[in-house]
Order: C-alpha cells, then structure tokens, then sequence
C-alpha cells in the first residue's frame, strides 16, 4: 500500500508518468473526479464509477473489491456505507488513495452501534457519498 501510494504521489507531483495500478488496467494520473470501484481485486472484473454521491451501487453494491478515490481537491473524500442510501456504518477513503479491501484490511469504522460497524468493507459496501474530509462525524 505504501509504494502504491508512493507512486500516485510522486505521479501527481511530475505529471510525467502514468499511474498504473496494474499492467492489466492503467489509470491517468490526472484526477478525472470519480471513484473508481472494480468487482474484483487488482481492478478487474465490473467496474463501476461515479462522479456523485450514490444511494445504490447497481452491478458493483456488496461486491466492491477495489477501490480507488480519484476526486478533485475540494471534495477530498468518500464515505462508504454499509448500506444502501448512506445507512449503516461506514468508512472512508481520501482522494488520492486505492485500495484493495480483499485481503480483509479495510473495515466499516465509523459509526459505532450502526449496523456494519467493524465489518470488512469487501464485497460489503452498497452506497457511498463525497465529503469535504475523512472524520468520525
């Protein structure tokens, strides 16, 4: 995670390079304002992307297995709900940030006494909304 993060930093920094998560599925480096969600691990399988805040996930809700945040400065960050229509616990990724919930890493850790609250967010999220920062609120 942290190279990978390495990576997207030093790519945002030179805007020289692509960022490539993977050989399989390049990204630009450039912020194209969405999140980016993939079925599977190392954004494979359906992906799902969105510029907006989403009540459902459609083809992608509980199977989300890749994730990558790639907003605009200014709505930095993405709540991602448990459950549909931003119900439930939920986590949070920073713009910028990818990652890969597979390996159980990731958990619903907001929202203490909600439904979800602790579990892992793979194949487990089915909403999410854009937010100004990552925060317990």
């Amino acid at each position: 995670m942290y190279l990978r993060n390495l990576a997207v930093a030093a790519t945002a920094l030179c805007g020289l390079v692509a960022f490539s998560p993977t050989a399989a599925h390049a990204q630009p480096s450039n912020a194209d304002g969405k999140l980016h969600v993939w079925n599977d691990p190392e954004a494979t399988g359906t992906e799902c992307t969105w510029t907006g805040s989403a009540g459902t996930w459609g083809a992608c809700e509980n199977k989300g297995s890749t994730i990558w945040n790639n907003g605009y400065s200014g709505i930095d960050a993405v709540d991602l709900y448990w459950g549909e229509f931003h119900t439930g616990a939920h986590a949070c990724i920073s713009r910028g940030d990818w990652w890969e919930t597979a390996g159980g890493t990731y958990h619903f850790t907001y929202g203490q006494g909600l439904q979800g609250f602790g579990d892992n967010v793979n194949d487990n999220i089915a909403s999410h909304q854009w937010v100004d920062y990552c925060s317990q609120g």
